[in-house]
């Protein structure tokens, strides 16, 4: 009896010490509810972007740890916007590095720099170098600092393609194409060693609507006239002091005079510790998912290879798209879209997918730096699409085909003898020519998909197919044509989408998650050796030569996307914009 009672005794204090436990943590997570701990004096704010920042969780690879890695960009953006009226919060560094990121995401990093300013409070850039995209979202601040002896080059834009078909001529390989769409020039750098005259047209007016967009920015964001800015671009200052002599800068600085000084005048609280969830999860009523999808769309498994390379699986993508149509705790679905295309198979698969989450609860897109081809294709069944105006999107087409490697094989002394049965069982053979009869039943098959691509889009943005055929063909838009072509429906970036599809779940307040989640070493490490199947997409290809991989990248992405008679919706070749 008395061993009883004892331990009666021992559970009781035990039960007690629970309690006390829990209600100090609770006590803790309520005075700690806010994104930092900061004191009562105001502070700067410290942000850094740097070549690592990523557009996606789940890319950084598995050589890195979360809690090493930097914030990403629409968490960098959304702390912006917060301390724009935060009352401990009365300035704003940022510190630039490098930006790996495209003009998308760039844009809306810019656009809550200029929230901040717009709040009278003060904000400075710092770099030791400024190229042309890394000004564009210096001009945001009020105020643009250099380092003494640092490089100003802001010199404009540049788009630049890769053409293989000199490449692919040395090594006896033939590209066998065809393609629906007059402006579908993603099969051009297979077949020739330069751009067609649509191709050209076409890149030549997507340039000049970004250039244009970014100069107005700029020249607003310096309060100067965009005439005044462009003559800045088309004449360069090569110097610091030279920039801050015509106004392209403000002063000349060391990084850690600035420093001293932001520290005298009341300290600095990093970015990376005043960043946290947009609201406190004791008082938000909904949650707003918002599913990355970035990199190429591919069949099968998707994610990250060990280097961080994304790739955007069809098998994975539908695996969270179904999970959050049955997720009761999610009220509503953000797919922000960060792709230059792939499979336009995958691509219909995921599709399919969105149309039964829309079903079950709102989901609108968001556009990125690129939403092209699959990446319009996956975009265009949501409710609602949202685009930066230098975003790369539409490319509605389709293009197949095959690559003859006989002259290859024959140059590694190799020879491949076929026995077939049936006049077109040769028809994907990769040692033979299409003739005439195999390029109009090829060419069949991708009408045919690209009627039902065309259809869909039109079903999806309420266009007539002839209204909707007229701004396809495979044509390239950038965000501000898109909208007025009616691919898109308004521009913004991921904040306003995620506030869009809140209220089209009529959320008065909501918690954001992102997806995927980012994992450990130990969670990726067993990721990349436990795929029974083999069917994980492995895209990582080493480069000999430098600023050769993304070029033969595209290359193995278009085989993986090719094999067996695919169907490929991608933007033409490696389209790179500076």
């Amino acid at each position: 009896m008395a061993n009883k009672n004892k331990r009666l005794i021992l559970w009781l204090i035990g039960l007690m010490v629970v309690i006390c436990t829990v209600t100090t943590l609770s006590i803790v997570l309520l005075m700690d509810s806010g994104p930092a701990s900061l004191s009562t004096e105001s502070k700067w704010l410290h942000v850094r972007l740097t070549p690592r920042m990523t557009e996606a969780p789940g890319t950084e690879g598995l050589v890195m740890d979360p809690s090493d890695l930097p914030p990403l960009t629409s968490e960098i953006s959304s702390a912006i916007r917060k301390a724009a009226t935060d009352d401990n919060i009365h300035g704003l560094l940022v510190e630039i590095e490098g930006l790996a990121v495209g003009y998308g995401q760039a844009e809306e990093i810019r656009r809550a720099i200029a929230v901040f300013s717009a709040s009278k409070k003060p904000c400075t850039s710092f770099s030791e170098t400024y190229d042309t995209k890394s000004y564009f979202v210096a001009s945001g601040c009020s105020s643009i600092a250099i380092s003494p002896e640092g490089l100003p080059l802001v010199n404009g834009m540049n788009i630049s393609k890769t053409y293989f078909a000199g490449t692919l001529g040395l090594l006896g390989v033939r590209a066998n194409f065809e393609h629906v769409g007059d402006f579908k020039s993603a099969v051009e750098p297979y077949e020739r060693d330069s751009p067609s005259e649509a191709a050209a047209e076409a890149t030549n007016a997507l340039l000049d609507s970004l250039f244009g967009h970014i100069v107005d920015q700029m020249a607003a964001g310096r309060n100067i006239s965009p005439q005044a800015m462009l003559a800045l671009i088309n004449d360069p200052p090569i110097t610091a002091i030279s920039a801050v002599e015509r106004s392209l800068i403000d002063e000349r600085v060391y990084r850690s005079a600035l420093l001293d000084r932001l520290d005298d005048d009341g300290g600095r609280v990093a970015g990376k510790m005043y960043m946290g969830d947009d609201s406190s999860s004791w008082s938000v009523k909904g949650t707003v998912a918002v599913l990355h999808a970035d990199g190429p769309i591919m069949s099968g498994k998707g994610g990250p290879d060990m280097f961080g390379d994304g790739v955007i699986g069809s098998r994975s993508m539908i695996h969270m798209l179904n999970t959050l149509r049955d997720d009761d705790s999610v009220d509503a679905v953000v797919l922000r879209i960060n792709s230059p295309g792939g499979s336009a198979m995958a691509s219909d698969d995921i599709w399919s997918a969105i149309e039964s989450l829309k079903a079950a609860k709102p989901i609108v897109a968001s556009m990125g730096d690129y939403a092209a081809s699959g990446g319009y294709y996956i975009a265009m069944g949501t409710q609602r699409i949202f685009a930066e105006p230098t975003t790369v999107t539409g490319s509605i087409g389709v293009f197949g085909g095959k690559m003859n490697l006989a002259g290859l094989f024959e140059k590694a002394g190799m020879t491949q003898f076929e026995f077939s049965r049936g006049d077109r069982s040769d028809l994907l053979s990769t040692v033979e020519d299409f003739d005439e009869a195999d390029k109009a039943l090829f060419k069949t098959f991708l009408e045919g998909f690209y009627t039902t691509f065309i259809t869909k889009a039109a079903q999806g943005r309420d266009m007539s197919k002839s209204d909707l055929h007229a701004v396809a063909q495979g044509r390239v838009w950038t965000g501000l044509q898109a909208v007025e072509n009616g691919l898109v429906d308004e521009l913004g970036g991921l904040d306003t989408a995620i506030v869009a599809a809140a209220a089209l779940a009529g959320l008065d307040s909501y918690k954001v998650d992102r997806l995927p989640e980012r994992k450990g070493f130990l969670d990726q490490l067993i990721e990349e050796f436990s795929n029974p199947d083999g069917d994980g997409v492995r895209l990582m290809i080493p480069s000999l030569i430098p600023g050769t991989q993304a070029g033969f990248q595209t290359l193995m992405t278009l085989e993986r996307v090719l094999q067996d008679g695919g169907v490929a919706a991608m933007l033409p070749g490696q389209l790179t914009i500076k």
